[in-house]
């Protein structure tokens, strides 16, 4: 009757353990994010900087975490409005594959727009703040939280944010499983340091680019040059940027798989689809006659002088999601 008694002491005690009504913030199964789109800070050097946490109903593990970078001098964060902007569509993925996405907002340029200040040593009219610690710093308070390491870790942006991608993708690689740009160039002029003589570390990743991209000139030149000035820098031209990232991965003798299709033949020209296959693979799109915009098939930009006509034949979140997913 005693031990009967002690025994049921004893499950009951361990039946009460605190941490059942009040989980380990480590526990791999609690994410700190509420469902849906919520606004979040942190402060890097006494600066307090913004990014957005799309958290989908029901998900209750992390597989993957998606950082996207917006372009420089346009909506910022808003990227993240369902319907707006083509960067949104991770959001409807996510909602399907669970995983998270991260819009975090740059530091401010001249003209008082958010932007990012990538390695781009002449752009004179950019975003300066510190915007690379920002990200690191970001980027490693996920992974503590979320209780993962950087191999559920990826990053992808478009025009200024393509350019930043790079720049994060020369000084912390080692922190993110793989990288996806939309409509960036590498810088002609790069920074001392890191952005010069940066990591050469492999990395797999997602490249497109219209070829009549008039913001991103893809023969190379000056960077969105509407007053002809030239103060947004320049860069190398896509085939010099391609020519780097096949090196970089191993891939320079690689035959790459083609395949060519037009979905929506109202739009500026086809795609040319290219695959290099490797260990650390490069996938590359080539957007016909297609201008500066983030490539959709459901969220329509507007044409314009400016940045030319988007491509619709594919859904860029789409194609970025299928190729990070596949290299999980």
């Amino acid at each position: 009757m005693i031990r009967t008694f002690l025994l049921f002491v004893v499950i009951f005690t361990l039946g009460c353990n605190k941490d059942d009504d009040n989980p380990n913030p480590s526990n791999p199964n609690v994410i700190p994010y509420q469902e849906g789109l919520t606004t979040n800070y942190i402060t890097i050097n006494n600066i307090t900087r913004k990014y957005l946490v799309y958290r989908p109903t029901g998900m209750t593990t992390v597989n993957a975490v998606v950082t996207v970078l917006h372009g420089g001098g346009g909506l910022g964060i808003g990227v993240s409005e369902i319907g707006a902007h083509p960067l949104s569509v991770f959001r409807t993925i996510a909602d399907n594959e669970k995983f998270l996405v991260i819009y975090p907002e740059g530091s401010l340029d001249i003209q008082g727009n958010p932007g990012w200040n990538d390695c781009r040593s002449d752009d004179i009219s950019g975003s300066q703040g510190d915007d690379i610690t920002f990200l690191k710093q970001l980027n490693s308070k996920l992974i503590s939280e979320l209780n993962i390491n950087s191999n559920k870790m990826f990053l992808t942006g478009t025009s200024n944010g393509a350019l930043m991608t790079y720049s994060y993708a020369f000084q912390f690689p080692e922190t993110i499983k793989a990288i996806a740009v939309s409509s960036g160039n590498l810088p002609e002029f790069p920074e001392s340091g890191l952005c010069t003589n940066g990591s050469n570390l492999p990395l797999p990743i997602l490249i497109t680019h219209g070829t009549s991209d008039p913001a991103m000139p893809a023969n190379g030149g000056c960077v969105a040059d509407i007053g002809g000035n030239c103060n947004r820098g320049k860069v190398i031209s896509q085939t010099a940027t391609l020519n780097y990232w096949l090196q970089r991965n191993g891939l320079q003798n690689i035959n790459p798989t083609i395949s060519t299709f037009n979905v929506n033949t109202t739009d500026a020209g086809n795609v040319e689809k290219r695959i290099y296959s490797g260990a650390k693979p490069l996938v590359y799109f080539i957007l016909n006659n297609a201008g500066h915009a983030v490539p959709s098939k459901t969220v329509y930009t507007n044409s314009s002088p400016a940045s030319g006509v988007q491509n619709r034949d594919i859904e860029y979140a789409e194609e970025v999601w299928n190729f990070f997913k596949g290299l999980q």
